[in-house]
């Protein structure tokens, strides 16, 4: 999981990255995410909500440690949600993710 927080690290700095739940919904429905990322404690109607919009953008998504791990990643204090706004990258935090990770890759890249 190091390596998938580690990319998430990299996405941030490049500055593709969206963070927080509001964020993360609106670049799901605006077609600028490629992946959606949530934490383990997301609240159940939060991760309800965001996985809808996922589906509907069909983005593919990953659970991937807690909030505050989350957070972390991208140099902030805790997160629920973030969305991940490059192929290429979503591409291979996706890929590093399958390996201990509750993923769904049905979205298309």
């Amino acid at each position: 999981m190091n390596k998938v927080f580690n990319l998430i690290g990299l996405a941030q700095k490049a500055g593709h990255v969206s963070n927080g739940t509001e964020a993360a919904r609106s670049s799901l429905i605006n077609g600028r995410a490629f992946l959606l990322i949530m934490s383990s404690d997301i609240a159940e109607n939060t991760r309800k909500d965001l996985l809808a919009s996922a589906e509907k953008a069909r983005v593919p998504w990953i659970i991937a440690g807690n909030k505050d791990e989350l957070g972390k990643s991208i140099g902030k204090e805790y997160r629920v949600a973030i969305t991940i706004n490059d192929g290429g990258m979503a591409k291979r935090i996706l890929s590093e993710s399958k390996v201990g990770a509750e993923a769904n890759s049905t979205g298309v890249f």
